[in-house]
């Protein structure tokens, strides 16, 4: 995953914005630390989020790196400038980062989904029964902790590793994913 500052702008608000996308691994959450460390965004910045997922422990843990710098999350919608780049996604380990933000938006045209935790079956490392639901336990905590509702995890668990359930607007907002309705009414539209 990579971490960029940007001027406040339609996808943030008038707050500072840190845009962040691509994958998350075992280095994200340094990386963003380092990126903190050094650009010092302002209290209460956001975090515009654009990432396909990643690794599922690593999602979380850079999650609560956001909540403990009281940063909110955000993905971009569409329709901001003409030459706006296409509405974001959140997908996967992504959507438990997402979670991390203290105030959580979705914008017009963007999709935030999740699916089954799930390890390569050909890695050396796949995961047992036993890792499996003891991930399934730290996205549990993750989610209660956040301020999300477990239906995220039980449509999580019910949609299989080769498919997405993409939220609803109804989801977002009755879920917890996001923390106001005012942020999915686009979506709706």
């Amino acid at each position: 995953m990579t971490f960029q500052e940007s001027p406040a702008s339609d996808a943030c608000g008038s707050r500072p914005c840190i845009l962040a996308s691509g994958l998350i691994d075992k280095h994200s959450v340094g990386e963003f630390d380092a990126f903190v460390r050094k650009n010092k965004p302002a209290p209460g910045a956001t975090v515009a989020l654009n990432s396909e997922g990643g690794v599922l422990i690593f999602g979380l843990e850079l999650g609560q790196h956001i909540r403990q710098n009281g940063f909110s999350t955000t993905v971009p919608g569409s329709g901001f400038a003409p030459d706006a780049p296409p509405p974001g996604e959140c997908a996967s380990a992504c959507v438990f980062t997402f979670m991390g933000g203290v105030q959580r938006s979705v914008g017009k045209g963007a999709r935030v989904g999740v699916h089954q935790i799930y390890s390569d079956t050909q890695a050396r490392d796949s995961l047992s029964v036993s890792d499996a639901q003891y991930l399934t336990s730290l996205v549990a905590l993750q989610i209660d902790r956040m301020g999300g509702r477990l239906g995220i995890l039980i449509l999580a668990l019910r949609t299989s590793p080769n498919n997405i359930h993409w939220f609803s607007a109804t989801e977002l907002s009755g879920l917890g994913v996001v923390t106001a309705a005012r942020y999915v009414v686009a979506l709706a539209n």
